[in-house]
């Protein structure tokens, strides 16, 4: 029997309102541990996986198919097979692309529902209906909830370990002598360029219950002689003037433009004539429209993270860093993420 299609906007439409289906999909069979058992064993019956993973023949059919029709599995005969998809969800569930699965299941999906009510209060009611806590923030809250919080470190681990790499590597950093990190999380960041820049000291300036985990990380990886990090509040605090050079990674996106202009204005204050500023990001198409993780994102922050953030074009940022006294000075893709790197140079005149 072939499908049944009633006209094209139908068509078109329902992948996106039967969405939940698929995702439910793909977390049950992740979390079951099927791909991980079809890539040690490949070709196992229905009742072979059955058995194996723990379930009723019935639940383990409508999984099957459920997995087949979104193209996570393939069937041969009465034998099923990870497709090109779900092998790469075989390996390290704590590192990509696994890593998103436990993030959008228990962080996200559910406070997601709340995306339009989120719009019309333009704050983040999505947190504040799913996740208990006084903290205005999804970071704040995250204290509270520790196997969240382990889930979401995982995630962002993973993100930003592969960003890090392909950063050092195209990031040139061989006239700057010491780097401010803003924002600087627990160091992934700081530590890849550390090794790849060896001559370089790095400053994080994070909040101090996070620059426990990064100086837990600069000690493991014996850079403790070159990179510390600070407990202060960027947004109550003004930058120490240490730096010639200074980088806001993944931090930006998360705030409203009046608090971005802020947080520019003070790294503009930190810097002398000449220093040069760099902003890592999830990018925005200058047209506003896409691509289509800029959405996602955006959505992400308004209703859970922090009720006023987005991602933003690399043409604001660059207006921004103009008004606050920077020459914005090229921008290049990071990552396979979406990632882009606006650079900047402190005029002579300041403004």
């Amino acid at each position: 029997m072939g499908p049944r299609l009633d006209n094209y906007a139908e068509a078109a439409l329902r992948p996106l309102y039967k969405a939940h289906y698929r995702f439910q999909f793909l977390s049950a069979a992740f979390r079951a541990g099927l791909f991980t058992l079809l890539a040690a064993e490949p070709g196992l019956s229905r009742t072979e996986i059955a058995k194996r993973l723990g379930l009723d023949e019935q639940p383990t059919r409508v999984l099957l198919l459920g997995c087949t029709v979104a193209g996570l599995v393939s069937k041969d005969g009465n034998g099923y097979f990870n497709t090109a998809v779900s092998e790469a969800l075989a390996g390290d569930p704590t590192d990509l692309p696994g890593a998103f699965v436990p993030f959008e299941q228990h962080l996200t999906y559910r406070a997601m529902g709340w995306f339009y009510e989120s719009l019309k209060a333009n704050t983040n009611i999505g947190l504040r209906r799913e996740l208990p806590g006084e903290a205005s923030t999804l970071y704040g809250r995250l204290a509270g909830h520790p196997q969240l919080e382990t889930t979401f470190h995982h995630m962002m681990g993973s993100v930003s370990r592969s960003v890090a790499t392909d950063l050092a590597r195209k990031l040139d950093l061989s006239e700057c002598r010491h780097l401010l990190d803003v924002g600087g999380g627990t160091a992934v960041n700081a530590t890849a360029l550390a090794r790849r820049w060896p001559h370089l000291e790095i400053t994080i300036l994070d909040l101090p219950t996070v620059v426990e985990a990064a100086r837990e990380r600069i000690s493991a990886a014996g850079l403790g002689d070159r990179v510390r990090a600070i407990g202060l509040d960027v947004f109550h605090d003004e930058l120490p003037r240490t730096g010639d050079c200074l980088i806001f990674a993944h931090f930006l996106e998360i705030w409203s433009i009046e608090r971005n202009r802020l947080l520019l204005g003070k790294a503009a204050r930190a810097l002398d004539p000449g220093s040069r500023i760099f902003i890592l990001t999830p990018g925005q198409d200058d047209d506003e429209t896409g691509p289509e993780l800029a959405a996602y994102l955006s959505a992400y922050f308004q209703t859970i993270a922090s009720g006023e953030g987005m991602v933003y074009t690399a043409g604001e940022y660059e207006q921004w860093l103009a008004e606050v006294g920077f020459e914005p000075a090229g921008r290049f893709w990071v990552g396979g993420l979406s990632d882009v790197l606006i650079t900047g140079v402190k005029r002579e005149n300041g403004s």
